[in-house]
């Protein structure tokens, strides 16, 4: 018996009998009742009808003969009402003429039972029809459940039809290019338009193919059988070409997947092409490693290579040595014979450089007339004047430029790793002031780099001493300088800066008090308190009702490598209760250059702590650049150098344009810093640097100022800055 048999006759089946008759009724309500039918009786038509719309029985048994409404008119209204329609009326009568059998029939009984009756007769009858109606109701309810279905089998084709209509037109219209590929046969199902716009190649061409029949989609194939995405059903590479039928390649970003269709593993190869950026990072590297006239290597470059070598000195325990070299009245040379004259001198002078040098040595243009030498493993601390001398010697010889004779000279700064500087800015710093130093001197000369040269050797030596304790008595106080939204005008960070207030000298310069810090060992412990210091004011500024925004805190090499720079951050934080997403550490370019495992590490431990990393004063280090997708870094700061410079220089410009949209493709924030002038300003904006830093928009100052800077000012509109509300998310 089937659930839905079993759900008709799992309930008692009740007979309605109406006979004015209580005799006959007494009578047939017994033997109806013990088949195991529940009956009910009524004694006249009015009654009947009542009583069948309210119990709705399975059957009714009529008498024709009654008073006030006969059996066939109570018929009638039964089958007249939906509610009782449907029920089987049998007759039950002594009229035995045609005519009255007619009449029962035509009044919508479904037999009739002459009077007097057989019970075994009268229950055939009744049980055939209970069985009929079951079966009638039965059929009704497979309609209906039919139906249902046919509705759901339909709506659900139709959404899979509008499904598969939807995907097909995004497959055909993507901008992306997609190949379908059966795996285990490495057939090509199907491939887009896009993709066969990119490989110059049509779908009868390509359909039904094994991929590593396609020479285009050779690196493609390759991806195919990788056990990786076998395993994980999904991959993502960005170091992939296609090739087209010019025979070009087209550089591809790929997000491939798999999944089951039709019995059949399928993979989709969504393809998009990434040429123009791979265009953009290719000229950005032309323009960031090469001195346009010269063909040096411009600052970029050699502060890469300088940065390398300091690594290597630093393991080997070696010395190296850096030149600043500046022609001697380069602007006359100008003005008397001309630019063109004047590049041309660059360029030989260039060339006597390079001939005075070791293979193992980087000479660059930094620009203008100025020159800079890396000399490696130099040995002793007097080959490096013996280069200078030769250099001097070499650029005394006459330059004979477009038929006209022309003498230049050279004064020549030497600064040495690593007594002089252990990072590539601090030795240029000192090299360069060395290199004034020979300008003082009478110029066409070399000369070292000593302290003195930026203090007098008395002071210097006062300063030494005094710098011991410094901290511990109060004397360094902390400043700030906002950074500012090109988007909003509002102060969106702030940069820590450490200055000396010395008793007696009043505010030291950090030129003069930094190297005395780094020299006598001092960094770790007053860079620590810089950065509590900054945690303490941030939380400070959030407990006094100013909206939170990130605190930039510079850490030096010594921090990073010599201090347990992790649990200071981890300390610093819980002391101030600052949370860690407003505290941002500055990171020097040379630091990912010296040990990037260790670098990697240590970078990983601190972004795990919540904080941000920035990298600061990008562009002296070359060689990060291919650490930045690697490093977790949030955002790079642009070096003042180019801001400084982009304005009289059309390839700085261009080298900070290619920084803001490296740093856009990989997703880093940006800052520039030594903002000083609104051209500069507006040369940013044109870039669509979003956040700058400098003097245009505030110097350091003290904390209270920055307060007064921080705090809102509802309705003043003439505020120069103002705050920008961020979350930790």
């Amino acid at each position: 018996m089937s659930n839905l048999d079993a759900s008709f006759r799992s309930a008692k089946e009740t007979i309605l009998i109406v006979d004015d008759n209580p005799v006959n009724l007494g009578v047939v309500v017994g033997h109806l009742e013990a088949q195991g039918y529940e009956v009910l009786v009524a004694l006249g038509g009015e009654e009947a009808l009542a009583r069948a719309e309210y119990a709705c029985p399975d059957l009714i048994l009529l008498d024709v003969m009654m008073p006030q409404m006969d059996g066939f008119e109570t018929c009638r209204r039964l089958k007249a009402n939906p509610a009782t329609g449907d029920i089987p009326v049998i007759f039950m009568t002594a009229l035995g003429d045609v005519r009255d059998k007619v009449a029962a029939f035509d009044a919508g009984g479904v037999d009739y039972v002459p009077k007097p009756f057989h019970f075994e007769e009268l229950l055939a009858r009744i049980s055939t029809h209970l069985a009929l109606r079951s079966a009638r109701q039965r059929l009704a309810l497979q309609n209906s459940v039919l139906e249902q279905e046919i509705v759901a089998r339909t709506k659900t084709e139709t959404a899979l039809r509008a499904s598969e209509q939807n995907y097909r037109r995004l497959f055909e219209t993507a901008g992306d290019g997609i190949l379908l590929l059966d795996i285990d046969s490495g057939q090509i199902t199907d491939a887009n338009p896009r993709l066969l716009a990119m490989v110059g190649q049509t779908r009868e061409v390509l359909a039904g193919r094994n991929i590593r029949s396609v020479p285009e989609f050779a690196e493609l194939a390759d991806v195919a059988a990788l056990a990786e995405l076998e395993r994980s059903g999904a991959l993502h590479r960005d170091d992939l070409s296609i090739g087209a039928a010019d025979g070009s390649h087209v550089f591809v970003d790929l997000l491939a997947s798999t999944c089951e269709a039709a019995g059949r593993r399928m993979a989709q190869f969504n393809l998009r092409d990434i040429s123009e950026r791979k265009q953009s990072e290719a000229r950005i590297r032309y323009l960031a490693l090469h001195d346009a006239l010269t063909g040096l290597p411009n600052r970029i470059m050699f502060f890469d290579r300088l940065s390398s070598e300091l690594a290597r000195a630093r393991r080997s325990g070696g010395a190296s040595a850096l030149l600043v070299i500046d022609l001697d009245h380069f602007k006359q040379v100008n003005d008397s014979l001309g630019h063109l004259v004047g590049d041309q001198l660059l360029e030989v002078v260039s060339d006597r450089l390079l001939q005075c040098l070791r293979d193992t040595d980087t000479a660059a243009r930094l620009g203008g007339d100025e020159f800079v030498i890396a000399l490696s493993d130099i040995g002793t601390r007097e080959r490096a004047e013996e280069v200078a001398e030769r250099i001097l010697a070499a650029l005394a010889e006459p330059f004979e430029l477009e038929g006209q004779r022309a003498h230049v000279s050279a004064s020549i700064g030497i600064s040495l790793f690593p007594e002089d500087g252990d990072s590539p800015r601090a030795l240029l710093q000192a090299a360069d002031t060395a290199m004034y130093g020979a300008k003082k001197d009478g110029r066409n000369t070399c000369r070292r780099y000593t302290h003195e040269l930026n203090v007098p050797g008395e002071r210097w030596r006062m300063l030494s001493q005094d710098v011991h304790g410094a901290c511990a008595r109060g004397e360094f106080e902390v400043y700030y300088q906002p950074q500012i939204s090109l988007a909003h005008g509002h102060v969106v960070g702030v940069e820590s800066l450490l200055r000396w207030n010395h008793p007696g000298e009043g505010l030291i310069s950090p030129i003069v008090f930094i190297p005395l810090l780094e020299e006598r060992g001092l960094m770790v412990e007053v860079g620590s308190w810089v950065l509590r210091e900054a945690c303490r004011q941030n939380a400070a500024w959030q407990a006094l009702g100013i909206a939170p925004i990130r605190i930039a805190v510079n850490v030096s090499a010594q921090q990073f490598y010599r201090g347990d720079l992790v649990r200071t951050v981890r300390d610093a934080l819980a002391e101030s209760g600052l949370a860690p997403c407003w505290l941002e550490l500055e990171l020097t370019e040379s630091l990912t250059l010296d040990d990037t495992d260790a670098t990697l590490r240590i970078m990983r431990e601190l972004k795990e702590l919540g904080i941000a990393l920035s990298l600061d004063d990008f562009g002296t280090g070359w060689s990060a650049l291919g650490y930045l997708s690697r490093f977790p870094l949030d955002r790079i700061k642009i070096d003042r150098t180019f801001v400084r410079d982009m304005e009289t220089d059309g390839g700085t410009a261009a080298i900070v344009q290619s920084i803001l949209d490296l740093a856009r493709t990989l997703g880093l924030d940006c800052v520039a810093e030594g903002v000083e002038t609104e051209q500069q300003r507006a040369r940013l904006a044109r870039g669509a640097c979003p956040n700058m830093q400098g003097f245009l928009f505030s110097e350091p100052v003290r904390a209270s100022e920055m307060l007064r800077i921080l705090e809102p000012r509802e309705g003043d509109e003439s505020a120069p800055l103002s705050l920008r509300k961020h979350s930790c998310t």
